[in-house]
């Protein structure tokens, strides 16, 4: 099977310099790799690509370069670069990732060993248990927001520590791959715009509840997720403002009326966690200065 590998990128010149190198020393080549630059407003995208190309050559894959035609979203830039992929797999890599030398041979071992298979996911290894884990799991679950788990992968659920390959109800998108001929029948939501928060969730849960059993992730496929800074919106209020217009839009168009119930569910849960840590936060000032 031939790999293409669609990156969507604005602005992560340096992110992009790292993916890349990853993508060199890969045991099994992409067919090709096409970096969707979703409209920066400098050519320093193409600059890096033109840097890699005669790179990519050397190992006979070849690097194209696509400026975002229409309306900037991470959604129209990977349904983009999927017009232009020729391959039999598409693979959706954020360009802030860092893979592992074997992470496309150990998604095709997945394709390989599941004829229903339709997506893979890798597994991004460096996801922590944080400060207050096990309360903000009973938290997260009673409110239907994103938990980790251990081997499951429900929608709202990552697995944090698999152990084995496991079927899911959703995939993250910027480690995933695809059959392409899945995008005759679905392609991104182009009303997802900009950032385009869960529309990952929104394209691999539709697959997932005409195709159950389709979707899997392989934790031998490994990779970093880095988490860029670089961008994305500056002003957390505009950000989180943005993500909600996406959230409740993606869960009322999967579930309809039940996903209405969900999305103010999750509302209520944030607004009481938001009301918990200023509560906090003011007794540890108070309890700071009372010290002092």
């Amino acid at each position: 099977m031939q790999v293409s590998v669609v990156i969507p990128t604005y602005y992560r010149p340096d992110d992009l310099t790292q993916l890349l190198d990853s993508l060199l020393k890969q045991t099994v080549k992409p067919f090709e790799v096409i970096v969707v630059d979703d409209n920066t407003p400098t050519d320093i995208i193409r600059a890096v690509c033109e840097k890699y190309r005669t790179k990519f050559e050397r190992i006979n894959t070849e690097l194209i370069y696509i400026r975002n035609p229409r309306k900037r979203s991470a959604a129209v830039a990977r349904n983009v670069g999927v017009e232009k992929a020729k391959g039999d797999i598409a693979l959706f890599l954020d360009s802030d990732v860092i893979l592992y030398p074997d992470f496309i041979e150990k998604i095709l071992d997945v394709f390989n060993l599941y004829s229903q298979a339709i997506g893979v996911e890798g597994w991004i290894i460096n996801l922590r248990k944080g400060k207050f884990y096990y309360p903000l799991q009973v938290y997260n679950k009673i409110f239907h927001h994103f938990h980790y788990t251990k081997n499951t992968c429900k929608l709202f659920e990552y697995p944090i520590e698999p152990q084995k390959i496991i079927s899911c109800e959703w995939l993250s998108g910027g480690v995933t791959a695809f059959k392409h001929s899945i995008f005759g029948e679905f392609q991104f939501d182009e009303k997802l715009t900009e950032y385009s928060f869960m529309e990952d969730d929104l394209f691999s849960h539709s697959i997932f509840q005409k195709y159950p059993g389709s979707l899997f992730m392989t934790p031998y496929a490994k990779c970093i997720h880095k988490t860029s800074l670089e961008g994305r919106t500056q002003s957390k209020k505009l950000h989180a403002h943005h993500k909600n217009i996406c959230r409740k839009y993606v869960l009322t168009t999967l579930f309809g009326s039940r996903g209405l119930f969900i999305y103010y569910r999750q509302t209520m849960g944030s607004l009481i966690f938001d009301l918990v840590r200023k509560i906090w936060n003011v007794k540890k000032q108070r309890n700071k200065t009372a010290s002092n």
